[in-house]
């Protein structure tokens, strides 16, 4: 337990337990606290919470004068400043108290030259050394004119932060505590406090708990006792609160890697979760998980029982072989992730008024269909079998031409009972194509690609969460690499881990591709914005959904340093593919700039460095119209920095991307394009941009640039109205509330002239054609309407 507890934070449950006792064990003054929810349910804390006009902020320009709007909210911590529209606020509470000990202060001495100020900060030139027990360091910063060693020492170590004061320069900075190492930190806590002093201690247990370091807390606890024999009845309190705290802890993990379909490991943390001081409540809980799960594999036993039951019954029904194999294929695949499918079946079962074959059928059809969607018809369900053998082939079909897929369509549509409806109803639930066997979680594994139609090569490499089971859909992250990376090096270090090492998207259950989107040998040169690195990455993403089980409605694109650029322009080119856009380090230049209103849909969770000054001249512009026009965005600037992976903020991207989930297909779409290549927004696609659009040379620009504008929208009266000038344009039909009711007629107009005013049969061809292209098997359309030059 200690193991998978150390690593991560507690939750402020978690914390009600531990500190009721602290109050008597330590002096250590306690910080005063705020914090925001945003509307998407994201709760940022810091110390305090400013209202600003303007991110010019400190000696730029501060708080606007006499300015009656102020349209961000910052909330600032020691260790960084986080700024939110203001339009994203739900709840704010300015007087919020964390109830944390502010921790060890630690005494550091100037140097020479201890007053010459760093305004700016390329990055590290090399990794910084470790600290010694007087909590100071070399570090090898990046200026203008070269390389420059920088003494550091620690002034106030915490549990989550230590803040860090340059000695020969003037400069301040923090970093957080859990990259401190282990022995580092014990040997800084040892200078820092007296071995013979009880308080001091018991402060050192303290801090080793909040910094969820439980083994040493406790270590330290056993200690105490040794050598302070009179403490022993403090410290074995504090032990026991210990115990309920790392239980509660052990909990959240579980319920974490729960939803992450880590189904196996929380089963087996079930059995081995410690009771000892643990409240009754976290233990009835955990024997409530423990009881799903052991109902969950004494059905599926009885399940698979009953079906060969069932079938022995039917022994002279000619249908044996149509069941057989869907018997077997249930028997074999059937696990906690699916077994909901069979909800209906497992309802009705117990009717002695249905008979074997009707029994059969709501397993069958439910496993196809889904639970809710099943049908007593066996001959039926055997049908659903059939189509969904046929759909998997169509959408293997790699030919772009040919009768292979002609052949398949009209075979399926030859299937009695199985129309677009039904097709739609088993989209979702057919199982991924890739071939996973033999791959483990965090193994990297490039996937190459065939050239694409404009003769570019794609790769990109994988990693698998723990479990990976092709019936669970799991959300993507797509990492692009920075200029001094490489993909492997982004999949990795950064978001997947390693098979010896788990990362943190094994551990929520995120697959994570990282396409080779730039030339090896170009990319020192950064991010060139072209339209190949597009395709690269989308090529990726489209493979990558057909290959594995994604959750379309939840593909996060991120990136660092020219990865961070690229993250902000294929976000805003293609906003309708992702749920949320991580740029760190990342500029919004050249095409970014022009399609800030394109994301006004989507969410972005941006993270730089308060001293990466030139990055910060080039967004701000561009941030405060984000601001301004209520996008979702969480910006994060870390205190001192230049530069970084900012690793330290991998936490709270997860909790937020936790919570995001692509937009649902828009009703109206208002688009600007600079691009041939940025004309896919969700249902409307157009081409033929005016040629004064294409090659422009932003290192040479004569004239002004104005965008490409096209509109589409659909109307309350079953209209589509489009605004354009591109010469072709097409509709993919979406239906739902609020959109296209195929039941009526549907009327387009393109620049008010009408171009269609008919009914539309739901097309099945166009709808698998759209799911063959794009991977997608969330967001269906029922049909689609192309409207060439002259209409």
């Amino acid at each position: 337990m200690n193991r998978i507890c150390r690593k991560f934070r507690l939750g402020p449950g978690a914390w009600l337990a531990v500190l009721g006792i602290w109050a008597s064990l330590t002096a250590l003054s306690q910080l005063q606290a705020a914090e925001i929810r945003l509307k998407n349910g994201t709760v940022i804390r810091g110390v305090k919470i400013d209202k600003l006009a303007t991110l010019q902020t400190g000696p730029k320009q501060g708080k606007e004068p006499n300015v009656p709007y102020y349209p961000i909210y910052m909330v600032t911590s020691p260790l960084k400043r986080y700024f939110v529209p203001r339009s994203q606020e739900d709840v704010v509470n300015a007087d919020a108290d964390l109830s944390k000990p502010a921790g060890f202060k630690l005494e550091q001495k100037k140097t020479t030259g201890g007053s010459r100020p760093i305004s700016a900060v390329q990055g590290y030139a090399e990794k910084p050394t470790g600290f010694d027990a007087w909590g100071r360091r070399k570090v090898s910063l990046r200026f203008a004119n070269g390389p420059e060693t920088v003494h550091q020492g620690i002034t106030l170590l915490t549990p989550e932060w230590a803040t860090v004061t340059a000695l020969n320069y003037s400069w301040e900075t923090a970093i957080p505590t859990s990259s401190i190492p282990l022995p580092q930190l014990d040997a800084i806590l040892r200078q820092a406090t007296k071995r013979n002093n009880p308080t001091d201690r018991l402060n050192i247990a303290v801090f080793y708990i909040q910094a969820m370091h439980f083994p040493q807390a406790e270590a330290e606890l056993r200690s105490i006792v040794s050598d302070f024999p009179e403490m022993a009845d403090r410290a074995a309190a504090a032990t026991r609160q210990l115990h309920a705290a790392q239980a509660m802890e052990y909990l959240r993990e579980m319920k974490l890697r729960r939803t992450a379909g880590q189904h196996s490991l929380v089963y087996q943390l079930c059995q081995k979760f410690p009771t000892e001081d643990v409240e009754a409540n976290t233990l009835r809980e955990v024997r409530d998980i423990t009881k799903e799960y052991e109902t969950a594999l004494d059905r599926a036993e009885k399940l698979k029982a009953d079906l060969g039951e069932l079938q022995g019954q039917l022994q002279k029904d000619a249908r044996v072989k149509e069941i057989a194999p869907l018997r077997q294929e249930i028997a074999e695949k059937l696990n906690y992730t699916n077994i909901e499918r069979i909800d209906a079946y497992f309802k009705l079962a117990g009717d002695a008024l249905l008979k074997p074959e009707e029994k059969l059928a709501l397993a069958f059809s439910g496993w196809v269909v889904g639970s809710q969607n099943a049908v007593t018809d066996l001959d039926q369900a055997l049908r659903f079998g059939q189509a969904r053998i046929l759909l998997i082939d169509y959408l293997r079909s790699k030919s772009e031409a040919g009768p292979e897929r002609k052949n398949i369509l009209a075979a399926l549509e030859s299937i009695d009972g199985v129309g677009p409806d039904r097709i739609a109803q088993m989209l979702p639930l057919l199982p991924a194509q890739g071939d996973v066997s033999g791959i483990a979680p965090g193994q990297a594994f490039k996937i190459e690609l065939p050239t694409t139609a404009k003769g570019n090569a794609v790769a990109y490499w994988a990693t698998l969460p723990y479990e990976y089971h092709a019936d669970h859909a799991y959300p993507v992250i797509i990492a692009l690499h920075s200029e001094s990376g490489s993909p492997q090096q982004e999949l990795q270090g950064f978001w997947g881990g390693t098979e010896e090492q788990g990362g943190q998207a094994q551990r929520h259950g995120y697959i994570v591709i990282a396409p080779e989107y730039i030339p090896e040998t170009d990319s020192r040169k950064g991010y060139d914005y072209s339209e190949a690195s597009h395709e690269a990455v989308l090529a990726s993403l489209r493979d990558a959904l057909s290959r594995f089980n994604i959750d379309a409605d939840r593909v996060f694109l991120a990136g660092h340093g020219m990865g961070g650029d690229a993250a902000w322009d294929i976000g805003l080119s293609h906003p309708q593919l992702f749920a949320g856009v991580v740029p760190i380090n990342g500029a919004i230049d050249r095409f970014s700039k022009y399609y800030i209103e394109n994301g006004t849909k989507l969410s972005f969770y941006s993270v730089v460095g308060e001293k990466d000054v030139d990055l910060f001249e080039r967004n701000v512009d561009q941030l405060m119209k984000i601001f301004k026009n209520g996008t979702d965005l969480i910006h994060a600037e870390y205190r001192g920095a230049g530069p970084e992976t900012f690793y330290a903020e991998i936490h709270a991207i997860f909790d937020w991307m936790s919570r995001m989930r692509r937009d649902p297909v828009p009703k109206q779409l208002e688009i600007n394009t600079l691009r041939e290549s940025d004309n896919s927004y969700s249902w409307f696609e157009f081409f033929g941009i005016p040629e004064n659009l294409k090659g422009i040379d932003w290192n040479n620009r004569s004239r002004a640039i104005k965008t490409f504008k096209v509109s589409a929208k659909i109307t309350p009266s079953n209209s589509i109205l489009i605004s354009s000038r591109a010469s072709r344009h097409r509709v993919w039909i979406p239906r739902g509330d609020g959109l296209i009711d195929l039941d009526k007629r549907i009327d387009v107009k393109i620049n008010s002239k009408q171009v269609w005013n008919n009914f539309l049969k739901p097309d099945v061809e166009a709808m698998l054609e759209r799911v063959r292209q794009t991977g997608d098997r969330q967001q269906l359309y029922w049909g689609v309407l192309d409207f060439p030059i002259g209409k």
